[in-house]
């Protein structure tokens, strides 16, 4: 994460040591991320969900701490720019960005296992235990 431009990278059993945090991201789609998030960001933070969680229903702790504490959860949803940002941002600004972006943090650098299509399934177990960061696949 350091090598990409994070300021900090932590296991995700280091995080309540660390924090809170005065924003924090939650990408992964899993629901124990998003409530480590809920509860490790300060009084006022915001806690931006990057994810998407399709047709799954989860379930969140969001009683009276959460209420008092004012925290924000804000989407990031891709496929449309914001109305406040559309006077600024086209789709192509964006893409032309995101590319950029792309090449100088070069995701592939995250790969750490290549599986045939046919072990897919394998893939996402090593993903869900969290045996793996990222999976590639094969189509050979």
């Amino acid at each position: 994460a350091s090598v990409m431009g994070a300021s900090q990278a932590l296991l995700p059993s280091e995080v309540g040591a660390a924090g809170p945090f005065d924003v924090s991201i939650e990408i992964s789609g899993n629901s124990r991320a998003l409530q480590s998030a809920i509860d490790h960001t300060s009084n006022g933070g915001r806690i931006i969900v990057g994810s998407w969680y399709g047709n799954t229903d989860i379930s969140l702790k969001l009683g009276i701490d959460f209420h008092r504490s004012h925290k924000v959860i804000k989407t990031s949803q891709v496929s449309e720019i914001p109305a406040e940002l559309k006077t600024l941002w086209s789709k192509e600004r964006r893409f032309d960005l995101t590319w950029e972006l792309v090449k100088a943090l070069r995701p592939s650098r995250l790969i750490t296992k290549e599986v045939s299509l046919d072990a897919a399934q394998e893939a996402y177990d090593l993903l869900d235990k969290g045996k793996e960061i990222a999976v590639a696949f094969s189509y050979e």
